[in-house]
């Protein structure tokens, strides 16, 4: 069996709408690839590889607890040579996929002449990246489940007077999203009905660029969750588990919880029911097997939110976008079952600093201020960088249990 040559490329949403290998990601998602390229160590098999243009700490992973070995190899192009010397069978997977996101690997595979498999993009991946398809999920669940009080799906605009109708006959506040991006960006939030000025040019922008907007009514959010999945391509979705999160007041993401399965649960099946909540798992696991599963083969992050109804009762919104890639989530999940001890609690974060030095000296100061304590060889309590941190670092991503 191949082993697996993992690539971080987070934002590749945009990659997808563009629909070109020559997509240049904005400066400062190139930085955060650069400096988290090292993050799927911690969530692959011990036997996978993570590419990386530069390996810029390569002590850092045999510096970490003797109890976290062994990881998978750190590879630049230097080392892939060896491997094709060697003849391993490696097989391409990106964090997400997409015509920019498959580049890289052809490049590799010519320049070190590896034994290497690369996933084809097919066209239905872009209609499967988009909103339009999560909105068709949810209309699937919503068919599933009648009796459950399920919003219904966003209503997607391709001129700005479907938007003012939209206003006039629904209620504040609403969101207006574009249909390819994802972690709370290309989000606009609209409290009244009526369009101010600055909000009218970003949504014509948004339609010029990407042809339709999506606009819903806002929801009393309680909390932000997902569930995981993973489509093998033939036809079966298994549930991989549960990842609670934050989001910032705009919508972008913060961070995740970390904690045993049972843990994060709790409060959400205590909020709208444990019966609820399984049928709602189910439900999404059946419209995924439906859309997904006999066409893509990779994880699958299906966002969701608690949140109050107008009688003060607590509801779960099923499907608020896929993200069709590993995920945040994701990542919090395998760190929470590979790394922590089964009654820690903590949070997993990706920060960003803006200027050099500042990271450096969080993470110094997170370091002395919260040693890491280890029991049976998992995570009791403490500070822990997942990434290699410089002086002149910006993106930072930590674990802190407490």
């Amino acid at each position: 069996m191949a082993s697996k040559i993992h690539l971080f490329n987070p934002g590749h949403e945009t990659a997808v709408l563009l629909g070109t290998g020559n997509y240049t990601p904005p400066t400062n998602v190139q930085r955060m690839i650069k400096e988290l390229s090292c993050l799927p160590v911690w969530y692959v098999d011990s036997s996978d590889y993570v590419f990386t243009e530069e390996i810029i700490s390569p002590r850092f992973f045999s510096l970490q607890p003797k109890e976290f070995r062994p990881f998978a190899t750190l590879v630049s192009g230097k080392e892939l040579k060896n491997l094709s010397v060697a003849g391993t069978e490696l097989a391409a997977t990106p964090w997400g996929l997409s015509p920019h996101s498959l580049q890289p690997f052809e490049r590799l595979k010519q320049s070190c002449k590896l034994n290497l498999s690369i996933p084809a993009w097919k066209e239905d991946y872009f209609r499967l990246t988009g909103r339009q398809t999560a909105a068709e999920c949810l209309e699937l669940i919503r068919a599933q489940l009648p009796e459950l009080p399920i919003p219904v799906a966003p209503r997607f605009c391709k001129k700005i007077r479907e938007v003012e109708k939209y206003l006039i006959l629904q209620n504040a506040p609403f969101v207006v999203k574009t249909p390819y991006s994802s972690s709370g960006r290309g989000l606009l939030w609209i409290p009244e009905r009526k369009l101010t000025p600055k909000e009218r040019t970003w949504i014509e922008g948004a339609i010029s660029k990407q042809g339709t907007i999506s606009i819903e009514c806002g929801l009393d959010k309680v909390q932000d969750l997902a569930m995981e999945f993973y489509s093998d391509r033939e036809g079966n979705v298994t549930y991989e588990g549960l990842s609670v999160f934050g989001t910032g007041e705009k919508g972008a993401y913060s961070g995740n919880v970390l904690g045993n399965q049972e843990y994060l649960s709790e409060p959400i099946k205590r909020w709208v029911g444990e019966e609820v909540y399984l049928k709602i798992q189910q439900a999404v696991t059946d419209a995924l097997k439906s859309i997904y599963g006999n066409t893509y083969q990779g994880y699958l992050g299906v966002d969701m939110i608690v949140y109050k109804t107008k009688d003060g009762s607590y509801a779960l919104h099923p499907c608020i976008e896929i993200n069709m890639r590993y995920t945040m989530g994701m990542v919090a999940l395998r760190l929470s079952q590979k790394y922590l001890a089964p009654s820690a609690v903590g949070d997993f974060h990706i920060t960003y600093e803006s200027k050099d030095g500042e990271a450096y000296e969080r993470h110094r100061f997170m370091k002395e201020s919260y040693p890491l304590v280890m029991e049976n060889g998992k995570i009791k309590e403490g500070y822990l960088s997942l990434c290699p941190v410089t002086k002149t670092t910006r993106y930072r991503a930590y674990i802190l249990v407490m």
